[in-house]
């Protein structure tokens, strides 16, 4: 009995301390329980201050989980998408980090990548890129932004170890203030700088547009554009090549058609006229801005959301088809530049050159190193875009780069950046890397007066490009002063014509199709002679095979002109006179000035003009007009004279 007692009483202390053992686990789960259902508790208070925007309280609860619970993989990764919103980088890092050692979600390595990249830790960006890669339930969208990442790293690495030529410098003080300079916009003739200042006074920020000349090697105290300034805000301008009109972006204006809309103002008259809105089909409901306009005035390149585009923001350009009677421009429809440059992301900041070739504009959807990247490409004829390239490092690096125009003879490069914290947004220039320097180009400048008054004569002046099969032309009007410039891309060959009713017609031929060099521009001071007997107009623009009389067919356009010109003034009679150099001999070059003389008769005979009016003589080499010693003055010496003889 007593050893039965002693095997109970044993029973009893073991099943007592099982009882004691199930109550302290049974306790502990509890408590831990408890504990989880209360981190889970502020984590979703954590997320809801997030979908709120409070910041700070999601902060200081994803704190107060990670000091309990150090562990708490959400907790991290919704800190790293908090300071990937703020962008503080170190910190996002440092939460995906700590995410990466404490769980399996392979996402952190491409999140990683994505931080580093931004940061412009390229090495470091590479290698969780391809540590993501290793996995392969990769999502296939992810999969070809993961390849455009991994090609960017290596693309930045390689350029980090072979930069390009690049050493900004301050443009000065008569431009950069301690107000925001940016859009720097020169004039062809590089004498002028248009730019826009973000004024930061009392009240709201305000953007106008102000221009600098340059005096000597300085640029002078900017001054605003008043005409064009107004109470709300102006900017990311383009100038035409003459400097008469400018297109310029404006938002959330009354007139306006959407968000941003691209308007203009001409300069007539001695000042830029009341800013419009340059209507449809250019501007839409969506947002349209950043305007360059080519120097031929033939086309807008500008950047849009529209719809019909590649990605967010694309690259488009309209043909621009002069101003009607009403002073407003005409447009063709837009079309979009193509997926050679435009991509699923941004496409901004378009800049066209002056020798309407080379294309320049930023992106941050092709390989690059981050951001908004400046690329370059050349555009041929019919528009098609070809040799797209990354500008290069240091010129980009992993922040935005945007807003570069370049001067017209291709060396100098002008943009914005914040290198001074007191001064904001600064303009600078720096010289081109050879590799990215567009052709160059001249340009003509004429003024034009009346020979006998030596008034100004607001003449036509038809421009032609003789490098095609079927000349292109253009027809502009000098302004009230007489005036006008026109860009002269190199390796083309030009006929340039002045006319005005009263007068005899101007001619000339500019020769630009071998050159590869910069050319000095052209500075004319073109008399008109009014229509009277005796006075006479050289025409360079008749056109004859070598030692021949046959007639060229780029000499169409002239030869009309001269038939409408008599067309026009029925009662005149006049003789032609052909002329040569002094190559060959004096016998052979008088029977072909005759030959020549008699072509360019027959022509006008055959167009309808009476032969009555008209008489020719050759004159050979007998009467120059420039010296035979260089080929130059050969080429003025070969000409077409038309010689009033009678009314």
């Amino acid at each position: 009995m007593a050893a039965l007692c002693v095997f109970c009483q044993f029973f009893r202390e073991i099943l007592f301390k099982l009882i004691i053992l199930v109550l302290f686990i049974t306790f502990g789960f509890t408590s831990v329980a408890q504990s989880e259902k209360k981190l889970d508790k502020l984590f979703a208070d954590a997320k809801s201050y997030y979908s709120s925007q409070n910041l700070e309280a999601t902060i200081a609860t994803c704190n107060r989980i990670l000091a309990e619970a150090p562990g708490y993989v959400n907790a991290h990764l919704l800190l790293a998408d908090l300071y990937n919103k703020i962008d503080s980088l170190n910190l996002e890092i440092l939460h995906l980090s700590k995410a990466e050692e404490l769980s399996n979600d392979t996402l952190v390595f491409f999140r990683l990548g994505e931080a580093y990249y931004e940061m412009g830790d390229y090495s470091e960006a590479l290698r969780y890129y391809n540590k993501y890669s290793n996995y392969k339930l990769i999502p296939e969208k992810r999969q070809f932004v993961l390849a455009c990442k991994i090609a960017s790293c290596k693309f930045a690495i390689n350029s980090i170890k072979n930069p390009v030529e690049f050493d900004p410098t301050d443009v000065g003080e008569g431009v950069n203030s301690v107000n925001d300079e940016y859009w720097p916009t020169p004039s062809l003739d590089g004498k002028k700088l248009v730019f826009t200042r973000l004024l930061k006074g009392s009240g709201y920020p305000q953007e106008d547009f102000f221009v600098s000349e340059k005096d000597s090697e300085n640029w002078s105290s900017a001054k605003p554009l008043y005409e064009i300034n107004t109470g709300e805000n102006e900017g990311a301008q383009t100038l035409s090549a003459d400097s008469k009109i400018l297109f310029f972006t404006a938002c959330n204006r009354p007139e306006g058609f959407g968000s941003c809309d691209i308007y203009f103002s001409r300069f007539q008259n001695g000042k830029w006229s009341n800013p419009e809105n340059a209507g449809s089909p250019l501007n839409t409901n969506y947002w349209e801005a950043q305007p360059s306009f080519s120097s031929d005035n033939k086309y807008l390149y500008f950047s849009s959301n529209r719809k019909g585009g590649k990605g967010k923001k694309d690259i488009w350009r309209a043909e621009f088809m002069g101003f009607s009677e009403t002073g407003k421009p005409r447009w063709k429809e837009p079309e979009n530049m193509g997926s050679a440059i435009n991509t699923a992301g941004d496409e901004i900041s378009p800049f066209i050159h002056a020798n309407n070739h080379n294309f320049y504009f930023a992106s941050d959807g092709l390989t690059g190193m981050g951001g908004l990247d400046l690329f370059t490409a050349e555009i041929d004829e019919n528009g098609k875009i070809d040799s797209v390239k990354n500008m290069g490092y240091p010129i980009n690096t992993h922040q935005d780069e945007l807003g570069l125009t370049i001067s017209s003879i291709g060396e100098t490069a002008y943009f914005s950046s914040a290198r001074n914290s007191e001064t904001g947004l600064d303009i600078f220039s720096f010289n081109l890397d050879r590799g990215l320097r567009p052709t160059p180009v001249s340009y003509i400048k004429a003024k034009i007066t009346d020979k006998q008054t030596g008034g100004p004569v607001q003449a036509d002046v038809d421009f032609a490009d003789l490098s095609y099969s079927v000349p292109k032309n253009r027809v502009e009007t000098a302004d009230r002063d007489g005036e006008i410039m026109l860009c002269l891309p190199l390796s083309r060959n030009y006929s340039f014509t002045v006319s005005e009713p009263g007068y005899l017609f101007y001619s000339r031929s500019i020769l630009l199709k071998d050159a590869k060099t910069l050319v000095d521009p052209l500075v004319l001071d073109i008399k008109l002679d009014p229509i009277e007997v005796g006075a006479q107009m050289n025409l360079y623009n008749i056109y004859f095979e070598t030692d021949s009389f046959r007639i060229l067919p780029a000499s169409e356009p002239e030869l009309e002109r001269l038939m409408s010109f008599l067309k026009t003034n029925p009662n005149l009679k006049v003789e032609i006179q052909g002329h040569t150099d002094n190559t060959g001999t004096t016998e052979r070059n008088q029977l072909l000035s005759e030959q020549r003389a008699k072509s360019v008769v027959d022509y006008l005979v055959n167009k309808g003009i009476q032969a009555t009016r008209l008489h020719f003589k050759g004159y050979g080499e007998n009467v120059p007009v420039a010296n035979n010693d260089t080929e130059q003055g050969r080429t003025l010496n070969r000409r077409t004279t038309v010689l009033i003889s009678g009314k």
